[in-house]
């Protein structure tokens, strides 16, 4: 079974609206639905905005249901002033950028071992190239992210963030915690996210509103075609 994860209830409604078979469990006050998408069992999960929410809901997830993957999809900004609104990040490494023991000499940066953590690298792969092909391809971008529990909004806030993650590709608010716990329990995933702004350039067209619906219509699309392909690749030899 493969698990998805949305922030924004947007998000998950474009996924269900693709599902099938679906059954809907209540667990903890945490809402997860059961189903298929394509042909793979899947579980659906709203996590709700910014860290803890999104740790929270990933390890009750991980607590009850046989979870042999995680996608996380989701809204970012961009922090390279060559994105554009609706570009798409696939992650390599997830790092808290707000986490800080700097005090007790452990730098920040994606070099950590106890605030980055790695993407399945079998899942960049698949989902890289399957964005990046057909009629309905994508500008992507594969690499480092960042996660912290503020809403990145200001050039300063960029260039504070870039000066300790200089490679980082985007920023949101629950990759992350979602990352930290699948390392944890040793589940493999992946993050997509959908550009909604880039602070760097003045050029963005699309309000929030506007460009909310699309890029959870374009998610669940996306999800849609790579999951099968997800699936099989976690199955163990024999």
């Amino acid at each position: 079974m493969i698990a998805i994860i949305g922030a924004m209830q947007p998000e998950v409604d474009a996924l269900l609206a693709l599902s099938t078979e679906n059954n809907t469990r209540v667990i903890s006050n945490h809402t997860f639905v059961v189903g298929k998408l394509s042909q793979t069992d899947v579980v659906i999960a709203l996590s709700g905005v910014a860290k803890v929410a999104a740790a929270t809901t990933t390890t009750i997830l991980l607590e009850h249901f046989d979870v042999d993957g995680i996608i996380n999809i989701g809204t970012a900004g961009g922090l390279l002033k060559d994105q554009k609104v609706l570009d798409v990040v696939v992650s390599t490494r997830v790092a808290h950028h707000d986490a800080d023991l700097t005090a007790f000499g452990i730098a920040k940066g994606f070099d950590s071992d106890r605030f980055a953590y790695n993407s399945d690298p079998r899942f960049v792969s698949i989902v890289e190239q399957a964005l990046g092909e057909g009629e309905e391809a994508f500008k992507v971008w594969v690499g480092p992210m960042v996660s912290g529990d503020q809403f990145i909004a200001s050039k300063q806030q960029v260039e504070a963030i870039l000066k300790d993650f200089p490679t980082a590709m985007c920023c949101e608010m629950e990759a992350a915690a979602i990352a930290q716990v699948a390392t944890i329990y040793q589940i493999p995933f992946v993050v997509i996210r959908s550009l909604s702004d880039i602070t760097l350039r003045d050029d963005n067209h699309l309000s929030f509103e506007e460009y909310l619906p699309l890029a959870s219509k374009r998610s669940a699309q996306w999800v849609y075609k790579i999951i099968d392909q997800l699936k099989e690749s976690t199955k163990k030899p024999v």
